[in-house]
């Protein structure tokens, strides 16, 4: 295609034009920030006749890397998004370190998810966008601490086990367990301060992460839910976004997780449905079940 250039994001260049592109559509705006923020190295626009058209953002090369491609309508059905997906294609089936690609597309946008088909994508779960706004929870008398890094395996595995656990129930597959590794410990290490532990008795029982105003990983102790931990520690999260500034709270959660109906009871209310596609690029190494359903 003679009329499109697809080059590395250059800030000074590029962000004006992208963020116009972007205006009104909020879901992938913020994408596009926190590529910029995190990811810089990842992006990369397409020019079509001059103009820019569309953007490709990957969130590094590691294991599941995250890929989105957005398209600006007027230049739609022109091959652009083809061309980008044979790039990243390219770039992530080349890297080693690279097990697949994950990306998402909103509930009822057919055309998209035609084109994903198209190119080896599937569905692997659906899960809502919620939101809350407004006062602060009633928080109860409960233990919270920053993560430290001596928590990393107790943390992972209450995850990790949790996780599998709803995905099982739920009919998600394939699903797997992911066995703690160093990579990860690093980078849990480095975000320590957006991460939370709730103990009971000295003991973590749930845990949790904030990135600005999403709350996500919220996971109890599978053998203490149902207990009344998770609603005192999701208010804990809350009002910790609050504390820091921020007005609106929002958290994903997958189709046909009973948690729904506490973030419900919470004041979170459902804004849109997402899908959420996978391309394998080859054989994934997680465990198609972990080794022992224990958190110890």
């Amino acid at each position: 295609m003679e009329n499109l250039i697809i080059e590395p994001y250059k800030p000074e260049r590029d962000k004006a034009a992208i963020r116009a592109l972007l205006c009104g559509n909020e879901p992938f705006d913020e994408m596009f920030q926190k590529s910029e923020r995190m990811f810089s190295g990842g992006l990369f626009v397409a020019r079509y006749n001059g103009v820019t058209a569309a953007f490709l953002s990957i969130d590094g090369f590691k294991r599941k890397a995250e890929t989105t491609i957005f398209v600006s309508k007027e230049y739609r059905r022109r091959g652009i998004g083809t061309a980008l997906i044979r790039k990243a294609d390219q770039m992530l089936s080349q890297n080693e370190a690279v097990e697949r690609s994950a990306g998402a597309c909103l509930g009822g946008d057919r055309s998209s998810l035609q084109f994903l088909y198209k190119n080896g994508y599937y569905i692997s779960y659906s899960s809502y966008i919620m939101e809350r706004e407004g006062e602060p929870l009633p928080e109860s008398h409960i233990s919270v601490r920053p993560y430290e890094d001596d928590d990393y395996v107790i943390c992972h595995n209450i995850w990790e086990i949790a996780f599998y656990q709803m995905h099982e129930s739920v009919g998600i597959l394939p699903s797997y367990y992911y066995p703690p590794n160093e990579t990860e410990r690093k980078r849990f290490a480095e975000d320590r301060n957006n991460r939370f532990v709730m103990l009971i008795d000295g003991e973590i029982v749930a845990v949790g992460i904030i990135d600005g105003c999403e709350l996500s990983h919220v996971s109890v102790r599978p053998d203490l839910q149902l207990r009344g931990y998770g609603r005192a520690f999701v208010s804990f999260l809350v009002n910790e976004i609050l504390r820091r500034g921020e007005k609106i709270v929002k958290l994903g959660v997958v189709q046909g997780n009973p948690a729904k109906k506490l973030y419900e009871s919470l004041g979170f209310k459902e804004k849109s449905l997402n899908h959420w596609l996978t391309k394998y690029y080859r054989p994934d190494t997680r465990l198609s079940r972990p080794p022992h359903e224990d958190i110890s």
